[in-house]
């Protein structure tokens, strides 16, 4: 979506109105140390659908969510930290390191950071060099991609542009996960408003239009 406002005017509605997307954040404790030392909590954003379908949310309201967020089982959370989704099917895993080198030519996948990385990130509102440098900034837009573009064509009078995430309030140790917005209720890059929060999405028609 970053790619596409940065292509069209600004009097086009992606840039009139907030969405929600098919990319989530999600959060738990590395038990087998597959990214670092065994215990440590990361944090996953995976783009392009992972863990929450619609029918995933709609069992996240039914058994009540934790911090606006879906809980996970285990079972979910392991398979993803191996690459694995609910469905069978297989994603690539990033570093941050990864993405600052190339930016993935697949529509799905994850990138894995150590949660501190995130909790210590600034959330509110970036000069552009805060904002393009900013480690969760790259993993939400899946690599440094459109970035500058972006800031330059998204920034308000004051030349700043907003990336908010609650990650100072989440609990590391109750494994949770829930979908990114763009010019949310926020201001623009957004983490912060929960599953209890309305929803729009972009669809594409079967015939491409």
């Amino acid at each position: 979506m970053i790619a596409a406002k940065v292509k069209v005017d600004k009097s086009h509605e992606f840039w009139q109105k907030w969405y929600a997307f098919y990319s989530e954040e999600d959060m738990g404790i590395d038990k087998k140390g597959l990214f670092g030392k065994k215990g440590e909590a990361v944090l996953v954003v995976v783009h392009g659908g992972g863990i929450l379908t619609p029918d995933r949310i709609e069992k996240a309201y039914a058994e009540g969510l934790v911090d606006s967020s879906a809980k996970y089982r285990n079972k979910e959370w392991g398979n993803l930290l191996e690459g694995r989704l609910p469905n069978g099917e297989a994603i690539n895993l990033y570093s941050l390191d990864d993405l600052k080198k190339e930016t993935p030519k697949i529509s799905k996948f994850g990138v894995v950071m150590p949660y501190e990385v995130a909790q210590l990130t600034k959330s509110g509102w970036h000069t552009k060099k805060e904002f393009v440098e900013n480690p969760l900034v790259i993993a939400r837009n899946g690599g440094l991609e459109n970035l500058e573009a972006y800031f330059d064509k998204a920034k308000n009078s004051d030349l700043m542009l907003a990336n908010f995430h609650p990650f100072k309030s989440w609990n590391p140790n109750q494994t949770q996960g829930r979908l990114l917005f763009l010019n949310d209720c926020e201001g623009d890059l957004g983490g912060g408003c929960g599953l209890d929060y309305d929803g729009r999405f972009v669809g594409v028609s079967a015939g491409g239009t």
